[in-house]
């Protein structure tokens, strides 16, 4: 079992604070965390990393992997859905060509879309069956495990996209440093993750849940182990040495959202829906998802 933080995980600052909601995950209680310093929120104690290989087994690809999306990452319909040609668009508006890596490539459906548009590309991924489908079904170059135990050279990658993956990293600054290590001078580092607790029902639940001195439990396991906001994850990223080129969020309609918890949470859920994703579509406020472009520079001394 995993101690609970003295510090926060990302920049060191001993200034931590409960936030009121949390997992019941074997038998033990997984605190949502605040950082008072950097505004990251992540779980307290963190789950361990056989539970951590055993949440990633291939039963997760088959269902609800991608934020309220559902789908199997082994259908083609849900491959093709997966291999987003708007998305590569936008990175090539910015890199035309170049070496690609996809950190958490999964299934290899984008991957194998970076390959047909141009780029010499690489994968890695966490979970065994789904880098072994992408080998399979794509052919692609996938390296099973974590970024960091694929040994990749210096300078090496023109581009890094990391879609759906930088809230399930246990240490992502260990990530992300690496990260920083491997891309070629100016990379663009491409971010897509999900932005749950800047929405209006999370910080209305967050304020309504703490004045009520209640917990808040999460019915699913602890996949998000930490949660951002636009303005922690632009000052992680600038302390991992990356120049932030531009920031997008985006607010999924309320048509489409995944509805979990009792029924007053559900709705509560739902109708807020409809002013937040008025803002975000208008001002770039409250989005639960976010799309970030960054350029590597200099590494601050951490």
């Amino acid at each position: 079992m995993n101690a609970k933080a003295s510090h926060c995980p990302l920049c060191a600052s001993p200034q931590l604070q409960a936030r009121p909601f949390g997992y019941h995950f074997n038998g033990r209680w997984l605190e949502g965390t605040a950082c008072r310093n950097c505004g990251v929120i992540f779980i307290d104690p963190q789950p361990t990393a056989a539970e951590i290989a055993q949440m990633y087994a291939k039963e997760y690809f088959e269902g609800d992997f991608r934020c309220g999306h559902a789908g199997s990452y082994f259908d083609e319909r849900t491959l093709q859905r997966l291999a987003d040609q708007t998305l590569l668009q936008r990175i090539k508006r910015r890199r035309r060509s170049g070496k690609f890596l996809e950190v958490g490539c999964a299934g290899g459906a984008f991957l194998n879309a970076a390959r047909e548009a141009g780029f010499e590309v690489r994968g890695v991924e966490f979970a065994a069956e789904a880098a072994g489908f992408a080998r399979e079904r794509f052919g692609l170059q996938v390296s099973t495990g974590e970024v960091q135990s694929a040994k990749f050279s210096e300078n090496t990658f023109d581009v890094v996209f990391m879609g759906d993956v930088l809230e399930h990293l246990p240490d992502p600054l260990i990530t992300v440093k690496e990260l920083h290590r491997i891309m070629a001078p100016e990379g663009l580092l491409v971010i897509a993750c999900p932005t749950q607790t800047n929405t209006l029902f999370s910080r209305l639940g967050f304020l309504v849940y703490a004045g009520l001195g209640k917990k808040a439990v999460v019915h699913l396991p602890p996949y998000h182990l930490f949660e951002y906001r636009p303005q922690s994850l632009r000052r992680f990223l600038q302390r991992c040495g990356f120049a932030i080129a531009g920031m997008t969020p985006t607010m999924m309609s309320p048509r489409e959202i995944a509805l979990r918890g009792s029924r007053l949470q559900r709705s509560g859920k739902k109708i807020l829906q409809y002013p937040n994703y008025f803002l975000t579509k208008c001002f770039g406020v409250y989005g639960d998802r976010i799309e970030v472009f960054a350029v590597k520079r200099a590494m601050q001394k951490l």
